[in-house]
């Protein structure tokens, strides 16, 4: 990876950050933890010399501001206007989890997260799901059915703070396997809808395999079918939620191909252009990161 790409990306979002806060989604924007939580965890990811002291001070500086918007029972909302939903606090564990402080609020965050679980029901002759509707998993809003991508970054989570055996984290996993596409990959819920399957997409996809990895065989199936399902999307992919996903989890996966360095700085001048630029610039730099893996608790 070219380390000046990645100090001009680091030094990019260290220069947006709202000093004492953290970071929108936009430029200028009031912080919001998501946005927050993945620049901080990319920026730790990919310490280099050039922006190390102060790289840092700002991660550590963050995480303080998310361990204040922690509610009492643990879990984080959206920003400090919007308590719910709390999706977003996985994201915060992963980064309390990469720092040396903020070990009360990931432990009070983790058990607040144990306690959360999608609704599920019997599932029926008509029922139009490709899927088990019996198995737990997480979702995005509290008292709804579960979903993949919330479900694969509670596993990763938990498993970083050393949870991979708990009932939880398998029955997530286990979820995770149920949604896999017949062909190949994972859509965001369903696998199938009235018998038909639906479309792979490359982030779920990322994120499924990570959640799976160290767990599954790498000859499995699922794992090869999955693997070779981004190696054929991500040339053309510059959605840098996808890239970052995508080439993650085929680096976990010992298959990281060697045109993916250039991907990621291809995408860079799209994602300084977008709505959310934050998140957008953050996935960039979380894929390049050198730690990215290991914060992310996966096993390769």
């Amino acid at each position: 990876m070219n380390d000046s790409w990645i100090n001009d990306l680091c030094r990019e979002l260290l220069r947006l950050r709202d000093p004492g806060r953290g970071w929108g989604n936009r430029p200028g924007g009031s912080g919001y933890v998501e946005p927050t939580a993945l620049a901080a965890l990319a920026l730790a990811a990919s310490e280099l010399p050039e922006t190390r002291t102060e790289l840092q001070s700002a991660v550590k500086d963050v995480a303080g501001w998310l361990s204040r918007l922690q509610q009492s029972d643990g879990g984080l909302g959206i920003s400090p206007e919007l308590p719910k939903p709390r999706w977003t606090t996985p994201l915060a564990i992963l980064l309390w989890s990469a720092i040396e402080e903020g070990s009360m609020s990931r432990d009070k965050a983790v058990k607040w997260l144990l306690t959360q679980r999608g609704t599920t029901w019997e599932p029926t002759g008509q029922s139009p799901y490709g899927h088990d509707t019996r198995i737990i998993g997480w979702p995005w809003v509290d008292e709804t059915h579960s979903w993949l991508e919330p479900t694969a970054m509670a596993v990763l989570a938990l498993r970083r703070c050393g949870l991979s055996d708990h009932t939880r984290v398998r029955d997530g996993q286990r979820l995770i396997r149920d949604r896999a596409i017949r062909s190949g990959g994972w859509n965001y819920g369903n696998s199938a809808v009235f018998d038909a399957d639906l479309r792979p997409q490359p982030a779920p996809t990322g994120m499924a395999l990570l959640a799976l990895s160290g767990v599954e065989d790498f000859d499995s199936p699922l794992i090869e079918q999955g693997c070779a399902y981004l190696e054929s999307i991500l040339p053309t992919t510059r959605a840098p939620q996808s890239l970052c996903f995508g080439t993650l989890a085929l680096a976990a996966w010992n298959r990281r191909p060697a045109p993916a360095d250039d991907w990621l700085m291809a995408a860079q001048p799209g994602a300084a252009r977008r709505s959310n630029s934050i998140a957008e610039l953050a996935y960039l730099l979380l894929a390049a990161g050198k730690r990215s893996l290991e914060f992310l608790g996966t096993t390769n």
